[in-house]
C-alpha cells in the first residue's frame, strides 16, 4: 500500500478550517434486529441497495450505514464496497 503524502502537515494548518463536523449526523442509526436481519437476507439474495432503501422507506444511506455494520460482523455474503 502507498502512503500518500498529506497536503497539511500540521495540526495548526488542520484546525484552522474551524471545528468539527460530526459525519451522517442526519441519519438514523438505529435498526431493530429484525429490520437488520432483513435488509441483510435481501442484501445477500442480490436486492439493490436502492431497492431495499425503498422497501423500508430509509435513505439509501440508512441502509449502506447498516450494510457497513453486518460487513463489519461478517454477515454479508455478496461483495459490498468492493474496490477495484
Amino acid at each position: 500500500m502507498t502512503v500518500i503524502q498529506r497536503k497539511k502537515k500540521s495540526r495548526k494548518e488542520l484546525d484552522q478550517d474551524g471545528g468539527l463536523v460530526r459525519v451522517l449526523d442526519k441519519y438514523e442509526e438505529h435498526f431493530s434486529v429484525g429490520v437488520l436481519k432483513e435488509i441483510t437476507e435481501l442484501y445477500n439474495e442480490g436486492h439493490c441497495v436502492e431497492g431495499i432503501a425503498e422497501t423500508f422507506k430509509r435513505p439509501v444511506m440508512e441502509i449502506i450505514m447498516a450494510l457497513m455494520h453486518q460487513a463489519d460482523e461478517e454477515k454479508i455474503t455478496r461483495a459490498f464496497a468492493l474496490r477495484l
